[in-house]
């Protein structure tokens, strides 16, 4: 059927049809357009313009299915690093539901949608402007679903849809993005550089298949739900997105080395069970590549939350991350700051080593004690001041110059002096990094 480039002040109805050829709608304007229930070889609809609804829920378009295919089969590496599909030949593209430039003034029901393709795109949509939500609710496509540049004015709803992947990026979603409650991809699901309002969510959805994975560079949405059914076998890609609330779940977290969080920014993390500071930082951990972004943007969500301790640990763990890149001198170093003082995030620990030495010091003078030095006056032995003055450097308590330990025992005092030593250099050095950094 061929209507292109028709202006029309009426709607159109084609429900239960069943069409031997192509449906070219390419150009047309009407009032609505209902193909409810029908069937068709390919529905054409390049620069189509509806001032009301386009139905096409239930619609059966292509003749057979096909092989399904991920977006990875051609890929290209972006300013970011991240691997996507290249921006394809939209005018040699092929696909059974074509849409691109369309403009529907009311929504766009392509619910209980089949669409058979052996080719990568099943419904090819660039640009498509949509007034009212696009309704995909247990829409079946053999290959990917292409809204690159789109702009929805109230919602994307994909609940227990099925397709061979989703191609969205820099789409413009006004009441959220709904991959949830069953949805399945069997290759990437692309949102990059996509403004969403209100929430995009993949609740209870599963990606599959070897490119079954997440691409969410860039993207900026008040709420994320990263809560699927189980873990994708392939990355899930949050670099630079701008996320309000980021909700997940620790069962469904991708493997080591298959998550990239470089540059995520939140305000806030939940997940279904309760998750402690040492549980997010295995989370951290699954992104190989991080640098110290990532702990200083986790640490900035607990200082929110008010949960200091938290912070304080989050920020020890940037020290140690900090030390694996340093040399061996450096990372000696560090090591015996973290040991002594936590890289001035463990207070406590400092004042528990000069206890322990103190303690350890009086125990062994107590039973050895020094002979007073000739001409320094009658000076009574305490092994715990004695001890004290020998740890404390720079200040004196008379002890270290009125008695003379000799053998062992100066073995053991030149040790607590050594110790002091390297204990006030210890905690210099990590308060003085803990208040220069916060």
């Amino acid at each position: 059927m061929e209507l292109s480039h028709r202006q029309l002040e009426f709607g159109l109805e084609f429900v239960r049809c069943v069409f031997l050829g192509p449906i070219d709608l390419r150009g047309l304007q009407a009032t609505s357009l209902d193909l409810s229930d029908s069937r068709a070889p390919a529905v054409l609809a390049d620069g189509l313009s509806v001032d009301g609804d386009v139905t096409m829920s239930g619609c059966v378009i292509g003749t057979a299915p096909g092989q399904s295919m991920s977006l990875g089969s051609e890929t290209a590496t972006v300013r970011d690093g991240v691997q996507g599909p290249r921006r394809v030949a939209e005018p040699s593209t092929e696909a059974p539901l074509r849409l691109a430039d369309a403009r529907i003034s009311g929504s766009l029901a392509a619910e209980r949608l089949r669409v058979h393709s052996s080719g990568l795109w099943s419904l090819f949509a660039p640009r498509l402007r949509v007034d009212g939500a696009v309704q995909g609710r247990a829409l079946q496509a053999d290959g990917a679903v292409y809204l690159r540049d789109a702009r929805v004015a109230h919602a994307v709803y994909f609940h227990q849809a099925q397709v061979g992947g989703i191609d969205a990026t820099g789409l413009s979603c006004g009441r959220g993005f709904y991959a949830d409650w069953g949805f399945r991809s069997r290759g990437q699901v692309l949102l990059r550089g996509a403004v969403v309002e209100s929430v995009v969510t993949f609740h209870d959805a599963t990606l599959a298949g070897q490119h079954g994975e997440l691409i969410l560079s860039r993207l900026t949405t008040p709420r994320l739900r990263l809560d699927l059914r189980a873990s994708p076998p392939g990355r899930i890609v949050l670099r630079d997105a701008q996320v309000g609330a980021l909700v997940d779940d620790s069962a469904t977290w991708p493997a080591a080395g298959r998550l990239d969080i470089e540059g995520l920014v939140y305000k806030r993390l939940g997940s279904l069970t309760p998750l402690s500071v040492k549980d997010r930082l295995a989370w951290l951990a699954l992104d190989r590549d991080a640098g110290v972004s990532v702990f200083e943007q986790l640490a900035a969500s607990y200082q929110a939350a008010g949960d200091e301790r938290a912070v304080r640990t989050v920020r020890h763990a940037r020290e140690r991350h900090l030390r694996r890149a340093d040399r061996l001198t450096g990372r000696v170093w560090g090591a015996v700051q973290d040991v002594l003082f936590g890289y001035g995030y463990a207070p406590r620990r400092a004042l528990l080593w000069l206890l322990a030495l103190v303690a350890a010091g009086s125990s062994w003078f107590s039973v050895h004690a020094p002979a007073p030095v000739k001409g320094s006056g009658q000076r009574a032995f305490d092994p715990v001041l004695y001890c004290i003055d020998l740890l404390i450097p720079v200040i004196s308590l008379g002890y270290r110059s009125a008695f003379d330990p000799v053998g062992a025992d100066k073995a053991v005092a030149v040790f607590l002096i050594v110790s002091g030593w390297l204990l006030a250099t210890a905690v210099i050095s990590g308060a003085s990094r803990a208040l220069g950094r916060g």
